[in-house]
């Protein structure tokens, strides 16, 4: 039997779900007005993702109970492929994909794995592949093969070019010489997101910055 998360005791549900269902619009779901903190919490005390789903935060605490498994990335790539019709928000890719557990050797059947997600239909699918490659595997030997991915995208959908958009400012945050060359190659739409991020960035220089006003 699916696990029935009681939600009841926690505080200040009332304004925590107006304010969490105002910056996911994008949800079929309501919010039961729970800090992603307590998620966290909950999700921890959990042995099985098997969860009886009627708030985002129900998806939330399934895909942290997946994704932070200490168990082998094969036997949590079942479970991720089950998990992905859940991926109803940005919220749930960007805090299932960085809740990652993953063995040192297992690392690269994991990178493996999560770039092909972008290769996906599912714009969302997408979207948990950059994310999840950002927060765990942005590395300088992997940062071609990872802007090739992001330059190949071409979509209307708002939230993958923000993902895309993130990744870049990202790495050109970390790694600015190798990253400069891929702006030309990027989507018009995510190229001028990504370039929105850097200037507003306070950790790109001010000559970092300022190089990009030619591209």
């Amino acid at each position: 039997m699916a696990i029935k998360i009681d939600y009841s005791s926690y505080p200040d549900r009332e304004r925590r779900s107006a304010f969490t269902t105002s910056l996911i619009p994008e949800s079929p779901y309501p919010s039961a007005g729970v800090p992603v903190p307590e998620c966290r919490k909950i999700a921890k005390s959990l042995k099985s993702p098997d969860i009886e789903i009627r708030y985002i935060e129900d998806i939330l605490i399934k895909g942290i109970v997946i994704f932070s498994k200490k168990e082998s990335f094969s036997d949590k790539i079942p479970q991720i492929e089950a998990f992905l019709p859940h991926l109803v928000s940005w919220m749930v890719t960007d805090i299932a994909g960085p809740s990652l557990y993953c063995r040192k050797e297992d690392r690269e059947e994991a990178y493996s794995y999560f770039l092909s997600l972008i290769d996906r239909d599912e714009e969302m699918t997408k979207r948990l592949g950059i994310v999840t490659l950002m927060s765990e595997f942005l590395t300088q030997d992997k940062l071609a093969e990872e802007l090739g991915k992001i330059a190949s995208i071409h979509s209307d959908h708002y939230l993958l070019q923000m993902a895309g958009a993130w990744f870049t400012a990202t790495a050109y945050t970390k790694f600015p010489e190798e990253t400069i060359p891929y702006f030309m190659r990027l989507d018009e739409n995510i190229k001028k997101k990504a370039k929105q991020k850097c200037r507003d960035s306070r950790r790109i220089s001010s000559e970092y910055k300022e190089r990009l006003k030619s591209i």
